[in-house]
């Protein structure tokens, strides 16, 4: 009888140890809300758990680059049409300079406008893309990409930067694809090259209507030119623009598929812990009740 009672005397401290095993386990879930605590409770679920996560890391990162990309694009498109609207501003003014009964007086005064296209162009040429670089600076530069001298410059590497993991976006423009390398007779120039030479003929009241035509053909050639590389251009950025928004989409959805499956890894059933914690609550007493009877018994109980 001292076996039988010793034994049930053990059977009962096992069950309670049990019971309170199991709920400290319930409490620990309900209160963190993860039904997955350590990679030993569901080794399969663990190594499922950190691929989730890396896929999750993967999208963040990406996300954050097409952000970053779409911020500068959109600098690029706004810059691009400003462009544009002076080109097509400086355009008028050539056909207007074109015109055989204007005075010097007259050609001077557009004179005056062109130089006011110029400075624009120019500052719009260095505009910042507001992340520490230029709209189109190339490969990259610390300092404004066109530098303005004897003739303005171009210092950047050519190229375009690109961001991105999976798809790559650029996010600066080469500058020489909009202001530089324009047709002039069997050569090229700049856009500032091309109005540098346009003002001299105008600001010069010596100069013959027949120099003057030369030089308004010659400048609305490049000016055209200019033109549909930035029209071209800003089509080629809105492309980009579409595409990161698309992306974006995607990885929206990719990454509430991916929380979702993170969720049925490692997330509790607050619906099943709590019944399970009130069934173990329920059982611990039950557990706690039997070893105290059995605790209290002794020979006399079975005489």
């Amino acid at each position: 009888m001292r076996v039988s009672t010793a034994f049930a005397y053990q059977t009962a401290i096992d069950a309670m140890n049990d019971r309170q095993s199991k709920l400290a386990r319930t409490q620990t879930e309900l209160s963190t809300g993860r039904k997955l605590l350590t990679a030993s409770d569901d080794p399969m679920a663990a190594a499922a758990a950190e691929r989730t996560r890396s896929a999750q890391r993967r999208i963040e990162t990406q996300t954050r680059m097409n952000e970053f990309a779409s911020t500068i694009l959109k600098q690029a498109d706004m810059t691009l049409g400003q462009v544009t609207e002076v080109m097509q501003l400086l355009r008028e003014g050539v056909v207007q300079a074109g015109n055989g009964t204007l005075s010097a007086q007259d050609r001077g005064m557009l004179a005056t406008q062109f130089r006011g296209y110029r400075d624009e162009l120019l500052t719009l040429a260095n505009r910042p893309d507001g992340s520490g670089g230029y709209v189109f600076g190339g490969q990259g530069t610390n300092s404004a990409p066109f530098a303005d001298g004897a003739s303005v410059t171009y210092q950047p590497q050519v190229g375009e930067q690109q961001v991105g993991l999976d798809a790559s976006t650029p996010t600066s423009l080469d500058g020489r694809q909009t202001f530089m390398n324009l047709p002039n007779g069997a050569g090229t120039q700049s856009v500032f090259d091309l109005l540098d030479s346009t003002l001299s003929v105008l600001e010069d009241s010596a100069a013959t209507p027949a120099t003057v035509t030369a030089t308004v053909s010659s400048a609305l050639a490049g000016i055209d030119v200019a033109i549909d590389r930035a029209t071209s251009k800003r089509t080629e950025v809105g492309e980009h623009l579409r595409s990161l928004e698309s992306r974006n989409s995607l990885a929206e959805a990719g990454s509430i598929e991916l929380a979702s499956q993170m969720s049925d890894l490692v997330d509790v059933d607050f619906a099943k812990a709590i019944s399970d914690f009130q069934n173990n609550q329920t059982a611990l007493s039950a557990a706690m009740k039997t070893y105290s009877q059995i605790s209290k018994m002794s020979l006399f109980d079975y005489l």
